[in-house]
């Protein structure tokens, strides 16, 4: 059940998590948590600093790019990086930084905070207030790609917040806001110096914050888009899988200003050649009926001592149909947006 309309404290008297799905403000007390192990004793300081976690991003989507902005900080170390993938050329511009935790700011509060990290050739920095109703962002990656820009988002966007155990864990939880589309206010994106020409009016944005003590075994399929109707309205969405379906899942989209949440996504697409057909994403009950086309994609594998991580996220278009909770079809064509294959252990 969606409960609002007042602060709810994430972690309880006893150290017990206040699962659900919250539309307001939350008191992130991820302190008061009493993080346990697989036998249930319960880990205390570096060992238990260590496992919390957290990242934010956003994904900024033009009529011809998408342009991905991110924060990450996962026990000691901490990643910041930006890229932006041409949906004319195929062409794709990664820069980031790897640093330790320390070097990067990143206050645990979702209602109120601002990100900062500077270092290795690159800057980054997210303020975000739901109390003044702004997400303001700046970037620069190795003078190549600088962004600058101001977009109105607050709890009237309707954005999906949810507390889960992480992955099926009882013994950890994350918490995790999406909401799809903000439309901005003012937007700067330059590339090797030049100004990347785009139509603000119809530029949109995907938002991602989660933070918690997240599964050290964790896997997940994940879909996003965002952009507008012929007639203007805009669209967003947010959809995954193997991680919270047992509890209050990460599935929802956004028709103008109505949010309706899904309980189960499927994905359908061949894991051994991905671009071999498009994949299909969707609900048994057809509320969500699409097709997702990848035309390019970002990689990474990672394997230390303490952290292995191997992921590819594609960029492509979406086409097919949303039904919302009025019984309101829409179709899409060759909405812009990524989906996602994850897999980590750290």
């Amino acid at each position: 059940m969606t409960r609002s309309h007042q602060s709810h404290v994430l972690i309880t008297e006893g150290g017990r998590v206040n699962f659900g799905c919250f539309d307001g403000p939350i008191h992130f007390n991820p302190e008061a948590f009493r993080l346990r192990n697989f036998f249930g004793r319960e880990l205390t300081g570096l060992r238990k600093r260590f496992a919390l976690g957290a990242f934010n991003y956003l994904g900024i989507v033009g009529e011809d790019f998408l342009l991905g902005l991110a924060a990450v900080q996962l026990g000691y170390a901490a990643n910041v990086f930006g890229y932006l993938f041409d949906f004319r050329t195929g062409e794709l511009f990664e820069g980031a930084a790897k640093a330790l935790s320390s070097r990067l700011s990143f206050p645990l509060n979702p209602d109120e905070s601002v990100i900062e990290f500077q270092g290795s050739g690159c800057w980054l920095r997210i303020d975000k207030s739901h109390d003044r109703g702004l997400l303001d962002v700046e970037a620069s990656f190795g003078k190549r790609l600088c962004v600058e820009g101001t977009f109105p988002y607050g709890f009237g966007h309707k954005p999906l917040r949810v507390v889960n155990p992480s992955c099926g864990d009882p013994n950890r939880f994350t918490f995790t806001e999406k909401c799809s589309p903000l439309r901005p206010e003012s937007l700067s994106v330059r590339f090797d110096g030049a100004p990347r020409e785009f139509d603000l009016a119809r530029t949109t944005a995907l938002y991602d914050w989660s933070c918690g003590y997240f599964n050290r075994h964790t896997n997940w399929l994940w879909a996003a888009l965002c952009g507008l109707l012929p007639d203007g309205t805009p669209v967003g969405a947010n959809f995954a899988a193997l991680v919270n379906e047992s509890y209050y899942p990460e599935n929802a989209f956004w028709i103008g200003p109505e949010r309706t949440r899904i309980p189960c996504v499927i994905f359908q697409y061949d894991p051994e050649n991905p671009y071999a057909e498009d994949w299909r994403i969707f609900t048994e009950d057809g509320r969500v009926e699409l097709r997702f086309k990848p035309l390019g994609e970002r990689a990474e594998k990672t394997s230390l001592p303490f952290l292995r991580v191997n992921f590819r996220q594609f960029f492509g278009e979406f086409s097919g149909s949303l039904t919302g909770e009025g019984g309101r079809t829409i179709q899409l064509d060759r909405m812009k947006g990524l989906t996602e294959i994850h897999l980590s252990v750290w």
